[in-house]
């Protein structure tokens, strides 16, 4: 019988990771996370690209802790990355972190051992070779932190500068006074063009499909502001998991045609004011599922939008009288003047869907119709392989070494959106099958962390050395995510949602579609029923309860 030399080994350094580093730590376990990157942050270190800043608005992006916003205070209603870097070392030193942490060093392997319920698992890097064991592992390597770069035909002959957005250089990319090109209107796209737009020579934008962008409405917050609100933060942290989105705000319980047009026209001007996620995530509860209810907040957003945009053609692609998609069922971003750099005369816009990339040369990107010229190119198409991205290219194996892929055979299967069977004592985060993509990510990763603490500290205390979900427990849910996702609009849009955006990835639902309150439901039912979708063992001679 082997004493693992850890209780638990977390892989990822973000909020995922990071939480459960805390709480799991305060009961006293034996941890170590594992971070690939020089500093904590998990996302926010990686995402330095012009620009890049979160989309959750202050306080609700941060750790919901009483002690911990008390010592902070934030410079802007959406903190940049920089500013959320700074945070992370600052919970860092709070709580000691770093004598729990391993930087610069990968997981790239995992092995169970069915003997003696244990993991071993490998890690590499600039901070060394790591080897060691534990008795659960916790994938907290977030959702979108895999990037994926499409294959353009000489990409990799181009003589200019050019990268992916998801690794931007920590030193900079200098695009004054450049030709620049950016391939994608996402996120990441959407954030550079905007930031970049006015320093450049030329801008080339090339665009696959609008995107349905949103007013951030961004202003400026003092210490004496967030003092005044402070006493109330208690109340905000704990209103958050009750919404739909884990966000301050939430669905109005009407449905869209309920209510008169000039009713109905008050309510889009009172959430569009708002700015932020507000008109995404706190109209008509009938947006997600009804063609209509988008039909009818895409009309008020096209028109709201397209009076920024002078250009008739950039405005007929920008934001075009007919939806490219339902409206709400891709993600939007959040923009500050996103609209207005495509009145400048220096900025191009290609439709790269009619217009498609054929290739790219020492100096050009080529589609079927122009040939631009650039000095610098930044991709920033649909960037993230998520989701299971960063889990599929482990070497990750459960019981009698079966491999993750072999498997899932390509195809994700969750109980809870936590747990896999065949891989004991393995949870994850923040991923598949859970409000991933449609939740505020502090308070997503609060309710599934507060169930991994909850549940390794039952485990210690009852003896129990192996914990795995039923494979017709597994299947069920997954089956579940499948039922609620076709019911709503989602399931018919190809987007990273289905996992549309890498190819080769099998197409389904990744997300749990039906809020957060209803997640939280679900798996808090399999806590007080005593886990009935799971198995549990214990090695002889084994004792655990020492919590």
């Amino acid at each position: 019988m082997i004493d693992p030399e850890y209780d638990v080994i977390i892989a990822g350094g973000g909020f995922s990771g990071v939480y459960n580093l805390i709480h799991l730590t305060k009961l006293g376990l034996r941890c170590r996370l594992i971070e690939p990157g020089s500093a904590l942050g998990g996302t926010w270190y990686w995402n330095k690209y012009p620009g890049a800043r979160v989309d959750s608005d202050v306080p609700i992006y941060q750790f919901p802790v009483d002690d911990l916003a008390k010592g902070w205070t934030w410079s802007e209603r959406f903190p940049d990355s920089s500013e959320l870097r700074a945070y992370f070392a600052y919970v860092a030193d709070k709580y000691d972190l770093f004598k729990y942490t391993w930087m610069e060093s990968r997981v790239n392997a995992a092995h169970w051992n069915d003997d003696e319920h244990i993991w071993k698992i490998t890690a590499n890097g600039a901070g060394g070779f790591h080897q060691s064991t534990a008795r659960f592992f916790i994938m907290a390597v977030g959702s979108t932190t895999e990037p994926y770069t499409p294959k353009f035909d000489g990409l990799a002959s181009f003589q200019g500068r050019w990268c992916h957005s998801g690794r931007w250089p920590t030193e900079g990319i200098d695009v004054k006074n450049k030709r620049v090109g950016v391939i994608g209107t996402g996120a990441s796209g959407v954030q550079i063009i905007q930031e970049i737009g006015p320093q450049v020579k030329h801008l080339t934008v090339f665009q696959r499909t609008p995107n349905l962008a949103l007013p951030m409405v961004q202003y400026q917050m003092s210490r004496d502001v967030q003092a005044h609100f402070m006493p109330v933060y208690p109340n905000i942290f704990e209103k958050l998991p009750k919404t739909f989105g884990g966000f301050h705000f939430d669905f109005i319980p009407r449905l869209t045609m309920s209510d008169p047009p000039e009713v109905r026209e008050a309510v889009f001007e009172s959430i569009w004011g708002m700015g932020g996620f507000s008109f995404w995530l706190a109209g008509y509860s009938d947006l997600f599922f009804d063609k209509e209810a988008a039909n009818e907040a895409y009309k008020f957003w096209q028109k709201k939008t397209s009076a920024r945009i002078k250009d008739p053609r950039k405005r007929d692609l920008l934001a075009p009288k007919i939806a490219p998609h339902p409206f709400g069922t891709k993600r939007p971003c959040l923009e500050q003047r996103f609209y207005e750099v495509f009145n400048q005369e220096n900025v191009d816009l290609i439709d790269i869907k009619e217009d498609p990339i054929v290739e790219i040369t020492a100096d050009t990107v080529k589609t079927k119709n122009t040939s631009t010229e650039l000095d610098v190119l930044i991709v920033a198409t649909v960037g993230w392989d998520n989701f299971t991205g960063p889990w599929m290219r482990m070497d990750l194996r459960g019981e009698k070494g079966k491999t993750i892929q072999e498997h899932w055979n390509g195809s994700a299967i969750l109980s809870l959106g936590l747990t896999t069977d065949n891989f004991p004592n393995m949870f994850f985060l923040y991923g598949a099958h859970a409000p991933t993509a449609f939740c505020n990510g502090p308070t997503c990763i609060e309710v599934q962390g507060q169930w991994i603490v909850k549940t390794i500290n039952h485990l210690y205390k009852n003896d129990i050395t192996k914990f795995v979900p039923k494979a017709e427990a597994a299947r069920e849910f997954t089956e579940l995510i499948d039922s609620l996702s076709r019911k709503s609009l989602f399931h018919d849009v190809d987007s990273w949602y289905m996992g549309a955006n890498v190819p080769g990835k099998r197409r389904q639902a990744y997300n749990w579609v039906v809020g957060l309150p209803a997640y939280t439901e679900e798996v808090e039912r399999e806590v007080e029923r005593g886990y009935p979708g799971f198995i549990k063992d214990t090695v002889s001679g084994v004792g655990l309860a020492k919590l």
